[in-house]
């Protein structure tokens, strides 16, 4: 399996870049679960 950057042809990123890239596909998550439980609340 090869992941998204791989198949772009891009370098994969090292150090803080990958851990920075982790933490905000995190954020991402937490945010989208979170404005549909407070979708849920609004209706």
């Amino acid at each position: 399996m090869k992941s998204c950057c791989e198949q772009a042809g891009a370098p994969a990123p090292r150090g803080p870049l990958r851990r920075l890239l982790s933490y905000l596909l995190y954020a991402v998550v937490v945010a989208a679960l979170g404005f549909m439980l407070w979708q849920q609340w609004q209706a």
